[in-house]
């Protein structure tokens, strides 16, 4: 196949951006590739974000064969809002954009170019942050050759577990089904692509711009973020087993995301709670003796481990 015969189709949730959402739009709308259709979801977002979305199609004379608008009529969250993205798209391939970030230019192309005429099933970049000092910082993905290597990076963060850095035919979510966890969905989706991929390149390049100064995204609710990611784990661990993969390197990689989830209820100054971190994967205790914490963190788990709480509290 001919990289120009390539169809793309770049998928959009938006809630709450209304102060980002142009200057991700230029970016995705300004793309050197051509052969893009879009795909937009407003989950019954509060603001002014959707009047936004429409002006500025309006503004560039946008073809309405080149996109799509999706309405909520009741707010869903991230994950039925990117089911209802994926059912949407035409693409061959399919390339998330949060609604606060922003693309290079030339990402689609580069992404495209690096698919091999179409043959692999998913494409990985690096990334950049985004601060709002208007600092930025380069982030390398040490990605592996093989999709299987991948997927068990995932596992612990080796390599970060977001889609928004992947270019991903469409077909592979036919494989699964997306579930209902908002925070950490993404966990959930990257070992899951990368299982049943067949192929993977990666471009030592990043593409896409990561804003972290956005204190509307999920991510950014501490507790219900903690929570999430322990179904998360949960739903993984449950999938190896399922797969029949869930082996002595899967399982020594669940258990160490299962310990930097359960520690933040001890080196959290606001989520220091004994009740959580007893009872949040006692398996995983006694792990951190092998992890690269500080003498500092580690004693907290030492006198975590001998029941002594009350001394954390003190030293809060």
């Amino acid at each position: 196949m001919d990289d120009c015969l390539i169809k793309v189709s770049i998928l959009v949730p938006i809630y709450k951006v209304e102060k980002y959402l142009e200057k991700m739009l230029v970016s995705i709308f300004n793309q050197t590739y051509t052969n893009i259709d879009y795909v937009f979801v407003d989950d019954c977002s509060p603001d002014n974000s959707l009047r936004l979305l429409k002006d500025f199609i309006l503004k560039h004379n946008i073809a309405p064969s080149r996109y799509k608008i999706i309405n909520h009529l009741q707010n869903k969250g991230v994950a039925l809002t990117r089911v209802d993205c994926i059912a949407a798209a035409t693409g061959d391939y399919v390339y998330f954009v949060d609604s606060d970030d922003w693309i290079e230019p030339n990402a689609i192309e580069q992404m495209v170019l690096a698919s091999k005429a179409g043959t692999i099933d998913i494409v990985g970049c690096d990334y950049y942050k985004d601060y709002e000092s208007g600092a930025t910082t380069y982030h390398h993905e040490n990605y592996a050759a093989y999709c299987n290597e991948n997927m068990r990076q995932c596992i612990n963060y080796e390599i970060a577990t977001v889609l928004w850095k992947l270019l991903i035919r469409r077909s592979l979510f036919n494989m699964f089904h997306i579930g209902h966890i908002n925070i950490g969905e993404d966990y959930i989706i990257s070992i899951k692509l990368f299982y049943y991929a067949q192929s993977f390149v990666s471009i030592n390049k990043a593409y896409y711009h990561y804003a972290q100064y956005n204190l509307n995204r999920l991510s950014f609710q501490s507790m219900r973020s903690i929570l999430d990611h322990v179904e998360c784990v949960k739903e993984v661990e449950r999938f190896c087993k399922v797969e029949g993969i869930f082996d002595d390197d899967i399982c020594r990689r669940l258990l160490l995301r299962k310990f930097n989830i359960k520690s933040n209820f001890v080196l959290n100054k606001y989520l220091l709670n004994k009740k959580s971190y007893v009872m949040t994967f006692p398996e995983a205790n006694g792990i951190w003796r092998e992890m690269p914490y500080s003498r500092k963190e580690k004693l907290k788990f030492w006198i975590a481990e001998h029941g002594l709480f009350f001394v954390l509290y003190l030293m809060r």
